[in-house]
């Protein structure tokens, strides 16, 4: 067999130009795929069908392009060198055919990607056509954990969208070519009917990544297994139930949890996990990870230090850094002993304020893409759309409502638009009212509006990022 595109990232259309996506960021490989390219790009690229070695490809690009041999080289080499995220090119994304099922090989027709000269367009950093979504069924949750992030108190007394709704969007992401629906929100259980979200998801062949404190019953877990659903999350805080107890705001809670979690493992349902660090549980924290790497079935764990919340932030609650710099050492232990799982430390973010200002300013135009509204958006419980999961119902950043609109009515709605490509005019006074650099900022990386609303409060959403060196200090961060 010959060479071909790892079936686990995608290449599709996206207007003048191609986009090439992991179809799965949550359980796919560790480093997430993104980047435009260019039709003739996306047209070699789509010479590795699993039937052409190496050299059947070059011979193949030069006769699609009309080039010698050698001219083709060239061009098939620089497309493998391509950079495609920080440490992978093209070639690491490339094959052998025989090494994966071939139900689920994706072979691609060259002459679909081809563009006129006049509309290939490579300098829009927001994609045609939505390539992920975040869909919150709920905000309702099992648990009452210290540390929620979550915008519990905006949907009081709001209805929560159909399963009809629901099941119309599954259809309008398949026309995106979306294949991985990323649940969030609340306690995806919480709703009656979760199972029906899981099975019409999966009869799709969609693939669903859910979340979930629920302590979910051996029947509930068998019944996930015999739909066919293969991963799960499990947000877990401490081996001790005492401490997860306390955690969760739930007396007797724990232990069920961990019995969750057994559960899974004999239902042969593969886990990640999620554990956020709290100065009450981060003792207790390597326990855990020393207890997760142990089991066959969890295959990846993220422990994440508490950050500000929005909604119900209590300083309290930051780690230290020396406890932080402790557990990351002990961490690290635990990483070398169990090599073949994925076990990390992430967000543990760097002071926004601190450093001099050319520390800063360097920081800030090396700081990775925002990808609100430019490659997804979020569904909240009540059918409204809005541009990241944190502004859950804050008016300013809602783009559209799916019980009056299609997806990509709501993609391509005016404020959608207006939120995607601001200009100065539109902001009433801050840092960024008359920045020099205002188009470079929001055009090319943009601003992380969580961050801002974070750090100067719920009705400066035009406010800097507070990363921006031009930016005033404010609230306390990390």
């Amino acid at each position: 067999m010959g060479l071909i595109l790892n079936p686990e990232v995608k290449l599709r259309m996206d207007g003048g130009r191609s986009i090439l996506f992991s179809v799965n960021s949550v359980d796919g490989a560790e480093e997430t795929v993104f980047t435009f390219l260019y039709p003739q790009q996306a047209m070699m690229l789509s010479l590795f069908d699993g039937e052409r070695a190496l050299p059947e490809v070059i011979k193949a690009a030069a006769c699609l392009f009309n080039l010698d041999e050698e001219a083709a080289s060239r061009e098939v080499e620089a497309l493998l060198d391509f950079m495609v995220s920080k440490n992978q090119t093209i070639r690491s994304l490339i094959i052998d055919a025989s090494t994966i099922d071939l139900s689920k090989a994706r072979v691609y027709d060259p002459y679909d990607f081809i563009v006129p000269q006049e509309y290939i367009n490579m300098t829009d950093v927001r994609c045609r056509i939505p390539c992920s979504l975040i869909i919150l069924p709920t905000m309702r949750c099992f648990t009452n954990c210290i540390y929620c992030y979550a915008d519990r108190a905006g949907i009081q007394r709001q209805e929560e969208f159909s399963l009809g709704l629901y099941k119309r969007l599954l259809q309008e992401m398949k026309e995106c070519e979306i294949e991985t629906v990323d649940f969030s929100g609340g306690d995806f259980f919480c709703r009656d009917d979760a199972f029906d979200i899981i099975e019409c998801t999966l009869s799709e062949d969609m693939y669903p990544t859910i979340p979930t404190k629920y302590p979910l019953s051996k029947i509930d877990v068998d019944r996930l297994a015999r739909m066919g659903l293969s991963t799960i999350q499990i947000s877990i805080d401490a081996l001790s139930p005492d401490i997860i107890d306390k955690m969760v705001g739930k007396p007797s809670y724990g232990g069920k949890i961990l019995k969750t979690l057994e559960y899974l493992g004999e239902a042969g349902i593969r886990v990640r996990t999620n554990t956020v660090l709290t100065p009450y549980n981060i003792g207790d924290a390597i326990n855990l990870a020393r207890h997760l790497a142990q089991k066959p079935h969890i295959f990846k764990c993220n422990f994440t230090p508490y950050g500000r919340s929005l909604y119900r932030h209590d300083n309290s609650l930051f780690c230290s850094s020396a406890d932080l710099d402790n557990f990351e050492r002990a961490l690290k232990h635990v990483q070398d002993e169990f090599p073949h799982k994925t076990i990390y430390l992430s967000g543990t973010n760097i002071d926004p304020y601190g450093g001099d200002k050319d520390k800063r300013s360097s920081a800030f135009w090396e700081r990775a893409m925002c990808t609100a509204n430019r490659r997804g958006a979020v569904v909240l419980p009540n059918g409204k759309v809005t541009i990241c999961e944190e502004l859950y119902f804050h008016e300013y950043f809602i783009i559209g409502d799916l019980t009056k609109q299609t997806l990509m009515e709501v993609w391509n709605s005016p404020r959608a638009l207006e939120l995607a490509h601001p200009t100065p005019s539109a902001v009433l006074d801050g840092s960024c009212k008359d920045c020099p650099d205002f188009r470079r900022c929001h055009e090319e990386r943009g601003r992380c509006v969580r961050d801002t609303l974070k750090a100067y409060g719920y009705n400066k959403p035009h406010w800097p990022d507070a990363r921006c060196p031009r930016a005033p200090v404010g609230n306390r961060m990390v």
